[in-house]
């Protein structure tokens, strides 16, 4: 017994439930806005406080310059 609705809420939206052919999400709008939010920067995954990706030196240096 397939259903083309499933019970979940739509993973955007949270109003709707999905659908199968968009799931997670209800409709093919709100996984278009959903890809818009990721390539606009709107969300931001956490990272620690210590981590600079513009340091000069990797945590693999250990100190000497042989190379």
């Amino acid at each position: 017994m397939s259903s083309k609705a499933d019970s979940r809420a739509c993973a955007y939206c949270r109003k709707a439930p999905m659908v199968a052919a968009f799931k997670p999400f209800c409709s093919e709008g709100c996984r278009a806005r959903d890809l818009n939010a990721w390539l606009s920067d709107r969300y931001v995954l956490p990272a620690n406080a210590n981590d600079d990706e513009l340091s000069d030196t990797s945590p693999l240096d250990n100190g000497d310059e042989a190379g």
